[in-house]
């Protein structure tokens, strides 16, 4: 079977033979919404929360800056927050599979704009405390975790089985259009008004997502129904949670699911190698000033173009909808954007490094869309919060590590050698996974949730998406 077989033009091969591809057919795909339920609600609040949360990075980073002139004071907040997030995501994921998600996620929007007053009331004192920075970004890294990994877990629920590769889609433009818009009007805020007003309007913004998630009804996960002996006779008291595995026998459990799962396995070990040896990021200052004799201006121009082509591809991402060979176009995708990072590495002119940039944001953000396709539709309900925690663990603390290691590199043989090699090794670690899971290369869409034997001996397809027999059979 060609490779051309799973790209994704619907079955139809672009380069001959057949009808032409449809301009509509690129459009992004918006049946998941048509088809009505809380897909929406949950979606716009997901936006104007992700661009609350801009504001505040943004505000957060230039008030440390500007009360330490220290950018190791800086990188210890971000240190915090990823460690409280990190905290978060790992008993987020254990208490998405065992109580109401709606819950956990008014919690973590709830604290939220708790957090923002108290930073805007503290840059607006006369002597702003660092320490309330710090504790804040504990605080809140820790909760966001939990509610991050609810809202990851139920977004499935909302949607049927062909309609997951769309809501990918939808859910990763929300997250492109928060990480673009929330950061440029957090820039334009802090130099009008300034930061108290700048961190009061994402506490004003929070508080309306808290207020429109109230209109969700219960969300507690699908496979953990109690049953007649969970459920005490009237006048008596429920049974407690003493019978249940702690948090790290839960975790374990998830891994244990992810082991067995051939199909989330694979992802994970994708996601990794692209974060560990194709992540640039870190050396853009460097890259800047030695590579093509620029400063900070520049530095913000490398950061922007990997957005462009991210926000290209949410708007022609409709045929991630209607591709049956997700995993085919996972590897291509990730492959691009190894690719397109030796392209950078080799670049001798800005115009080309940028180019390669924004090609690179662009396969990025397709093969998320498939990672986040394949990880909903192959992971049954019951364990949609562990696995989805985990993941977002690794995406957190993988680029970091992928960072230090392109510093490394660097310091060794220069940026732009140390990038272009990581490309390269990206595309090599990705050829090998790819030859080792060589079988997911039939796989044609279908849900696989029924493969093989979830945590606590529960069939992996009890609570999945879509899964029956036959599909079972045909995967």
């Amino acid at each position: 079977m060609s490779l051309l077989a799973g790209l994704p033009f619907g079955g139809v091969n672009p380069l001959g033979g057949g009808p032409e591809l449809r301009i509509r057919e690129l459009a992004l795909d918006l049946s998941p919404l048509r088809a009505g339920g809380p897909l929406g609600l949950v979606l716009a609040t997901r936006v104007l929360a992700l661009l609350c949360i801009g504001l505040t990075s943004v505000g957060v980073v230039v008030q440390v800056y500007e009360q330490t002139r220290s950018s190791v004071q800086v990188g210890a907040v971000s240190l915090v927050l990823g460690a409280g997030l990190l905290l978060g995501f790992l008993v987020g994921g254990v208490l998405a599979d065992r109580r109401d998600r709606r819950g956990l996620i008014l919690v973590g929007s709830g604290w939220a704009v708790v957090t923002f007053a108290a930073l805007s009331a503290n840059a607006a004192a006369d002597r702003p405390a660092l320490w309330v920075v710090y504790v804040s970004g504990a605080l809140f890294g820790f909760t966001e975790g939990v509610a991050e990994t609810a809202l990851t877990a139920v977004v499935p629920t909302f949607v049927s089985e062909e309609h997951i590769p769309a809501t990918g889609a939808l859910v990763t433009v929300t997250t492109t259009l928060g990480a673009i818009a929330g950061p440029m009007l957090g820039g334009v805020l802090i130099a009008g008004p300034g930061l108290a007003t700048t961190f009061g309007l994402a506490a004003v913004g929070t508080a309306l997502t808290t207020l429109l998630l109230t209109r969700l009804g219960p969300l507690p996960p699908t496979g953990a129904a109690p049953t007649d002996a969970d459920v005490p006779p009237r006048g008596e008291a429920a049974p407690s949670d003493a019978g249940r595995p702690g948090v790290l026998e839960s975790l374990r459990e998830g891994l244990a699911f992810i082991r067995g799962s051939r199909v989330v396995a694979a992802v994970l070990v994708v996601d990794l190698c692209a974060a560990l040896f194709a992540t640039p990021t870190a050396l853009y200052p460097q890259f800047a000033e030695e590579r093509f004799g620029g400063g900070p201006e520049l530095v913000g121009l490398l950061t922007t173009a990997p957005m462009i082509g991210a926000a290209v591809a949410s708007l022609v991402s409709g045929w991630t909808g209607r591709t049956r060979h997700q995993w085919r176009v996972l590897c291509v995708t990730v492959a691009v954007w190894g690719l397109a990072c030796l392209g950078f590495g080799l670049s001798p002119l800005l115009g080309f490094g940028l180019f390669f940039l924004a090609l690179g944001g662009l396969a990025d953000t397709f093969s998320e869309i498939m990672r986040r396709t394949l990880l909903m539709r192959h992971t049954p309900d019951p364990l949609q919060g562990r696995v989805s925690s985990l993941w977002l663990a690794q995406a957190m603390t993988a680029p970091a590590l992928g960072g230090v290691l392109a510093g490394l590199g660097a310091s060794a043989v220069g940026p732009s050698t140390a990038v272009a090699a990581g490309g390269a090794l990206c595309v090599g670690a990705l050829c090998l996974v790819a030859l080792l899971y060589r079988q997911l290369w039939r796989e044609t869409g279908e849900s696989t949730v029924g493969e093989g034997e979830g945590a606590q001996g529960v069939p992996a397809g009890d609570g999945g998406l879509g899964s029956n027999s036959e599909e079972t059979a045909a995967t």
